[in-house]
């Protein structure tokens, strides 16, 4: 995120944290990836998985912890990554679980999708 020019512009004044979780990966996982920015530049990024179904299934989300946690099965993430559907539609996709508040989360609409297009442009094999 840092080296992109265009999530750089358009995450300037964002200062939050993001938590996504996939969960049952075809390697049998749930995984959570946090990310953390400060002013637009990623300073934290922690990553964790455990066999499927986890324990972090069932973690509260702590709303004074992250702007955001995000849950979706593998197969929607790799739709959203390659292009297939877009944050929005994901958003309002009944396999994608959003906590947090709704109206702090659409304020950063733009954020997540630049976000959205620096993880689709990784080479990655699904």
């Amino acid at each position: 995120f840092n080296r992109s020019d265009r999530f750089q512009r358009a995450a300037k004044s964002f200062s939050e944290t993001l938590i996504l979780r996939c969960l049952d990966t075809p390697d049998g996982k749930d995984c959570t990836a946090t990310f953390t920015f400060e002013r637009g530049r990623c300073v934290r990024h922690t990553y964790a998985e455990a066999d499927a179904p986890s324990a972090m299934r069932r973690q509260p989300f702590d709303k004074g912890q992250a702007l955001a946690r995000s849950t979706a099965p593998y197969e929607l993430w790799v739709r959203l990554d390659r292009g297939e559907i877009n944050v929005a539609q994901a958003l309002v996709s009944p396999s994608y679980q959003v906590e947090g508040s709704k109206l702090k989360i659409m304020r950063h609409v733009g954020v997540l999708t630049a976000m959205n297009a620096v993880v689709a442009g990784i080479p990655k094999s699904y």
